[in-house]
This record gives structure tokens, C-alpha cells and sequence, in this order.
């Protein structure tokens, strides 16, 4: 069956909603599993460090198998292993059982079923002036993700137990993610996608040694270590003097401000050029973490805060996904989109336990968000100055067979 590349697209999208609750849920999670099991808050962030990690390593290993072998494989086979994950994660009786599960096992199924895979393959079936939109709807597709599943995890941890919960995403892994790829997720070749000969892992060197490159990884791993704030905004709420609720209502204000963002970034990088916003997005989101470093007392100024300082957050994320796919070409956007995840994904792994070690040590998150505040306008300043240096990051590769219309 052909499918128009604008059901993929939404296809797509919908595959992430689900697939991101892997990541999206753990602050519903967290206090529940650090109520039962007596931990501290650094411990219980260690199964999500775990997560990231694994997600940095499954990103890299799917995705050179996604340019060998095409996407639509990969997508599927990572759907299974999430759903295998979470419901593991509800057998878990300890913390190692947790970090195999949820950690080990869901995050190595994020990297073949979450943003950057289902990223990659919509990059595919969109031309150039077109694509950095396109892509930034499967960025709206994460932070929209709580809105339409926290409630229904609140509900079941609060009249079962989180084990429950776990089990419902299984479930709903299993019953709707699943279709719902099987027949709407399709390479724009598939018949020739598994007899392409794929490129070697020694092809990717030359990319990691130019500097704008470096640049743009470097960029990455402080985006990576600012997610810290998704994963503690419940208790960053809660350490600014506002209760439980208005931590819920502020997880919704970065839902949809970074819905909004994701579509606005990635417009403006089509419009006025990549780099250009993925520095603006660096910007905001620098100088509204130094706001969130101040004391706060109103629940509005709160929630504008929260936007200011997360809402770009996938519009970054979506503008350097096109950047890299554009750098490395179809044959190896996979990989090298992978090894940029990495670097992101060591970042997402130890910005929270740096948070909860230094929230344990000072009873604040406001020293490091000064920390993260002054990194994040830093990456902006370093990708600005590329611009106005001459020297603008790499060309795209991509041949005209590559970005013609389909």
C-alpha cells in the first residue's frame, strides 16, 4: 500500500506520542519508586541515567542499521523491546532489576523507535525548503506526549500502584504504537532499502574531525544536560514554595510550549537558515534558565519561566536532527545522526544525577541552573560566532536524486 508522505508524517508523529512516555513518564514515576523502595533521590534517578545511556548507545546501533538495512525494521523491532522493557520495569524488585529494565532495555529501544529514528525517516520523504518543518512536527510529538497519557498514569498509579502504570505502557506499546507503525511507517524506497549497500563505519571519520561538527556535537551535549529541568520539574516546582499542582500544571505548560517552539524553530530554520535558529534556540533557553534560577514567587511568573527556559528545547533538537541528516546524507544520517546522540544523551544521563546530587547537597536546583544557564548562552555564542566568522557549518551532501520530491 503507497501511503502519501503526509500520513507517514502523521503516522510518525503518533508513534512518538507513544514511544515517548519511555522518557516523558519517569517524573510520574520517580516519587512513588522512591517512596516504596526508601531511596534517596540521587538513587532513584539512577535507572533514567541508565535510560539515556541507553538510548545514546541504541541511537548509534539502529541507526547504522537503519542505513543498511532502512528504517521501517528498526522502528518495529524497537516498539517490541520498549513494550518487553516496561513490563519488566513492573517485575522490578531492586535497583539493578530497574537500571536492566527501564534503564538497559527502554532506553536501547528509544534509539530505535523514538525521535531520532522516526526523525530520520521523515527527513527522508521531504525536499529541502520543506524538510526542517516537516521534522519539527515530529518534534511537537514528545512534549505533546503527557498531555495525552499523564493523566492516565496518574490515574493508574494512584489507584493501583506504579507497577501498574508500567504495565499500561506495555500495553499501550504493544496494542496501538505497534499497528500503528506496522501500517503507516514505510521508507521512501522500501523495496530497495535492504539491498542498498550500506557505508562503512570508518566513512563517518571525516565528518568528526571538522570543526563545525565538533562544534555542533559539543552544542548537543550541553542541550543534553539542560533535560535535567523535564526530568525534576515536579520538585523544582516544589522547591520554589508551589505545591504538587502547580507542578502538573507547569509539566503541561512545557508540553505545549515546546509543541509550539518545535514548529517555530523548525520554520525558521527553513525560512532564515539552520544554524541561525538553532543559536536562537540555544539563546532563549540560556537566559530563561538563569531566570529559573531566581526566586519566584508567582505561579504565573513560574509557568512563563518554564516556557521561556524549556519550550525551544525540541525546536533545538529538531533543527540539528536536519542539520545532521543534511551534513551526512541519506546513506549515513543514521549513524552519524546516532553518534550526535551520544554525546547528547551522556549529557541527558548525568544532567539529572548532577541535579538530585546537588538538590541532596544543598536542598536547591538554583546553583546549577546558574551552571546550565551560563552553558547554554555559551553554546549560542559559539554558534553564532561560526556564522559571523564566514566559516558556516558544513554543506549539505545530499544529491539531487536524494532530495527530489516524492
Amino acid at each position: 500500500m503507497q501511503l502519501s508522505r503526509n500520513m507517514i508524517l502523521l503516522s510518525g508523529g503518533a508513534v512518538v506520542v507513544i514511544t515517548s512516555i519511555s522518557s516523558n513518564s519517569f517524573s510520574q514515576f520517580l516519587k512513588p519508586i522512591e517512596t516504596e523502595f526508601g531511596w534517596s533521590r540521587t538513587t532513584v534517578t539512577v535507572p533514567y541515567m541508565f535510560g539515556m545511556l541507553g538510548w545514546a548507545v541504541g541511537a548509534v546501533l539502529f541507526g547504522k542499521l537503519a542505513d543498511d538495512l532502512g528504517t521501517r525494521r528498526v522502528i518495529l523491532g524497537g516498539i517490541l523491546l520498549m513494550a518487553v522493557g516496561f513490563f519488566g520495569m513492573s517485575l522490578s524488585q531492586n535497583l539493578w532489576q530497574l537500571s536492566l529494565s527501564y534503564g538497559v532495555i527502554v532506553g536501547l529501544a528509544k534509539g530505535a523507535c523514538g525521535l531520532s529514528m522516526i526523525s530520520l525517516l521523515v527527513a527522508k520523504h521531504f525536499e529541502k525548503n520543506r524538510r526542517g518543518l516537516a521534522v519539527s512536527v515530529i518534534q511537537t510529538a514528545s512534549p505533546l506526549s503527557p498531555l495525552f497519557f499523564s493523566s492516565a498514569i496518574y490515574f493508574l498509579i494512584k489507584i493501583f500502584d506504579w507497577r501498574a502504570a508500567a504495565v499500561g505502557s506495555s500495553v499501550l506499546l504493544l496494542f496501538v504504537a505497534l499497528p500503528l507503525a506496522w501500517f503507516g511507517v514505510h521508507d521512501p524506497d522500501e523495496p530497495s532499502a535492504g539491498r542498498q549497500e550500506g557505508a562503512s563505519w570508518a566513512s563517518c571519520l571525516p565528518y568528526l574531525r571538522d570543526r563545525c561538527m565538533m562544534l555542533m556535537f559539543a552544542a548537543r551535549f550541553s542541550c543534553g544536560v539542560a533535560l535535567f529541568q523535564s526530568v525534576h520539574l515536579v520538585a523544582i516546582a516544589l522547591s520554589k514554595g508551589f505545591d504538587a499542582a502547580a507542578g502538573a500544571v507547569a509539566v503541561g505548560v512545557f508540553g505545549a510550549s515546546a509543541a509550539a517552539c518545535a514548529l517555530l524553530f523548525g520554520w525558521l530554520s527553513d525560512r532564515y537558515g539552520r544554524a541561525q535558529a538553532l543559536a536562537l534556540s540555544y539563546l532563549i533557553r540560556g537566559v530563561g534558565t538563569l531566570v529559573f534560577a531566581l526566586d519566584i514567587s508567582n505561579e504565573i511568573a513560574f509557568y512563563l519561566v518554564v516556557a521561556l527556559a524549556m519550550g525551544p528545547t525540541f525546536g533545538t533538537i529538531g533543527v540539528q536532527n536536519v542539520m545532521f541528516y543534511e551534513i551526512a546524507g541519506p546513506r549515513m544520517a543514521g549513524v552519524i545522526l546516532g553518534l550526535s546522540f551520544i554525546v547528547h544523551q551522556i549529557g541527558s544521563a548525568g544532567g539529572p544525577i548532577l541535579a538530585s546530587v546537588a538538590f541532596d547537597m544543598t536542598g536547591s536546583y538554583d546553583g546549577f541552573m546558574l551552571v546550565i544557564g551560563v552553558i547554554l548562552v555559551g553554546s549560542a555564542a559559539l554558534i553564532y560566532s561560526t556564522i559571523k566568522s564566514g566559516k558556516p557549518l558544513a554543506e549539505p551532501v545530499l544529491t539531487a536524486s536524494d532530495t527530489r520530491p516524492i
